[in-house]
């Protein structure tokens, strides 16, 4: 194995430690999936053979190739998904804020009405 090889698998070991860290307790279905996706990755970066002779069997020329193109697809359809929670997430905010004035007016109008 290179010092390149070494090096991903270090940053692959370092994300997985980081998110396990981080991430205690929550949402460990999503772990699990980061975990086995990484673990793929390594397999991929000490056996770049084994990459090649997929993507020969898939049609692609070559074994990172075959790796990229689901990853674009895939970091796509993340970026789309975060824009539509931003996008809704915005719109909850929104509802709550003019909920929280409304609230805030009646309270304050029915304080000065029941004094007067």
């Amino acid at each position: 194995m290179t010092v390149a090889s070494w090096s991903l698998l270090a940053l692959v070991l370092g994300l997985v430690i980081f998110d396990l860290v981080t991430s205690a307790g929550k949402n460990r279905r999503a772990l699990l999936v980061e975990v086995g996706v990484f673990f793929a990755g390594g397999f991929f970066v000490v056996f770049p053979g084994h990459a090649t002779a997929l993507a020969h069997a898939a049609g692609i020329g070559r074994g990172v190739d075959f790796l990229i193109y689901p990853m674009v697809i895939w970091l796509t359809r993340e970026s789309l998904l975060a824009r539509r929670r931003r996008l809704e997430d915005s719109e909850k905010i929104t509802a709550l804020t003019r909920a929280l004035a409304l609230a805030s007016a009646d309270y304050a109008g029915g304080g000065s009405a029941s004094r007067s």
